[in-house]
């Protein structure tokens, strides 16, 4: 990080963090979806993206993949304490993928070891690492009182599907054969994601129980891309612009995960799993203000009717990415509340 883009996160920061009364100022004109109104500083904060935004589709990926991690930085606020950290190398089929391991407070005070949860980051399988994600990673482990194993995988455009879904796979095995080795429970051992991530997770937990591997204790989904690129923004048009990712963005983020095909292939879209029963139990987060909560809600639906076990947390007030965005409040209740339901998940 330049000393330029040190002075530009902290100038950012402190603008974010401007008095109540000044984000009052700025939001008079409420933004609302079916009448519900978008917390006042998620608005602030997206006001001033759009006034300063970039558009990622029009940056190569490894530019918006800098940007992205200038962007995580600013958005951000300090983490709880974890007791430590650990830097993994997990040779997959692909070959060493980096990984890191977070242990909660008095984690060695614990006998036989905690849950844990194998943890994918989002960023439209072309942006994002363990890096922009060791926040929220940081948030899930204190607060949810297990160990987090966070793994990066292969981006697009250069590695398409099923380039991240392989590695994903690989990685959540490797974590559930060194479950010991790790500190993890074996047999108490989830899978997690945001976005992309969470599209991850919920192909791992179906190829696991398709390829009779161990099945996630729980499937932590947190406003998942669930379906095809004909999903996106289907039934809320008035998201597809203004509140963060756009259609434009998604529609990048789609071609450059698809570029050999398989886009209805059901570990692009699990929407199109012939069958979603016998899935693992799920904590499904979606969002009010998010061009994929249409989706999100159908997979929670989809869950239901094949009767495995949904915990939906449907936030009303916030935009898709609000689990990296902690410098806002509501963000970090959301994020408690999550991580509440991934303790009771675990632990129960």
């Amino acid at each position: 990080m330049t000393i330029f883009q040190t002075i530009e996160a902290a100038i950012a920061g402190r603008v974010l963090r401007a008095p109540d009364a000044l984000v009052r100022r700025v939001t008079e004109e409420r933004w609302e979806v079916d009448g519900m109104p978008l917390d006042r500083r998620a608005q602030y904060m997206l006001a001033l993206g759009n006034f300063a935004q970039r558009s990622m589709p029009d940056m190569t990926p490894e530019d918006a993949r800098r940007y992205y991690a200038r962007l995580s930085r600013v958005l951000e606020s300090t983490p709880p304490e974890v007791s430590r950290t650990a830097e993994l190398t997990p040779s997959l089929r692909s070959g060493q993928r980096a990984g890191r391991a977070y242990y909660p407070p008095h984690a060695n005070d614990a006998k036989g070891g905690l849950p844990g949860l194998v943890y994918f980051h989002g960023g439209g399988f072309t942006i994002g690492s363990i890096d922009t994600h060791d926040v929220l990673c940081r948030r899930l482990c204190a607060s949810a009182n297990c160990i987090v194993v966070s793994m990066d995988y292969r981006l697009a455009p250069e590695h398409p599907f099923p380039g991240a879904i392989d590695d994903c796979y690989d990685a959540y095995l490797w974590a559930v054969d060194r479950a010991g080795d790790l500190g993890m429970t074996p047999g108490r051992v989830g899978v997690g994601g945001d976005s992309a991530g969470g599209n991850l997770a919920a192909v791992v937990a179906a190829l696991t129980r398709g390829e009779g591997k161990p099945s996630p204790r729980v499937q932590l989904l947190i406003y998942p891309s669930a379906g095809t690129i004909e999903h996106v923004g289907r039934k809320k048009p008035e998201l597809q612009t203004g509140y963060g990712l756009d259609v434009k963005t998604t529609r990048w983020f789609f071609a450059n995960y698809t570029a050999r095909g398989g886009s209805r292939d059901p570990r692009v879209a699990p929407l199109l799993l012939e069958s979603h029963r016998g899935l693992s139990p799920a904590i499904v987060a979606t969002a009010q203000f998010d061009l994929l909560c249409g989706e999100g809600l159908e997979y929670v639906g989809k869950l239901e009717a094949a009767d495995v076990p949904v915990t939906h947390l449907h936030f009303t007030d916030l935009p898709h990415g609000f689990a990296t965005m902690s410098v806002l409040p509501r963000a970090r209740d959301a994020i408690a509340q999550i991580a509440d339901s991934l303790r009771r998940a675990l632990h129960g």
